[in-house]
């Protein structure tokens, strides 16, 4: 089984609020069918208090998607509070997949295949 880190940053949710939201449902619908993929989501530590102070229309809606896919138990989230933790666990991942981050150049440096999410597709 092929493990994907997937982090989501709060910056497509700002600017992009509801298409955002579209795309992380889509991403996680994609990887919930596929058997022999385990996802490990990370979404960026800081993400609901950062949507709260800046008063997103879209918080709520993030918030269910978070619990849905808590309920549902199908993957895992990772809670790591920092970049040194994230990065422990990206390093034990088959791939990258998501936002841009700093992450990426310790995928590319461990050899780690990385695919950017684009929202618009």
């Amino acid at each position: 089984m092929k493990k994907i880190f997937y982090y989501t940053d709060a910056l497509p949710l700002l600017s992009r609020g509801k298409d955002a939201i579209n795309k992380i449902n889509r991403n996680l619908e994609v990887f919930k069918a596929e058997k022999n993929i385990k996802l490990i989501w990370h979404p960026w530590s800081g993400m609901l208090k950062y949507l709260e102070l800046n008063s997103s229309d879209v918080i709520d809606e993030y918030k269910e998607i978070v619990d849905k896919y808590l309920r549902e138990g199908w993957g895992e989230l990772d809670r790591s509070k920092s970049l040194s933790e994230a990065r422990e666990i990206l390093l034990g991942c088959d791939g990258y997949y998501g936002d841009v981050c700093d992450l990426i150049y310790d995928a590319q440096n461990a050899d780690i295949p990385v695919m950017i999410q684009n929202i618009d597709v």
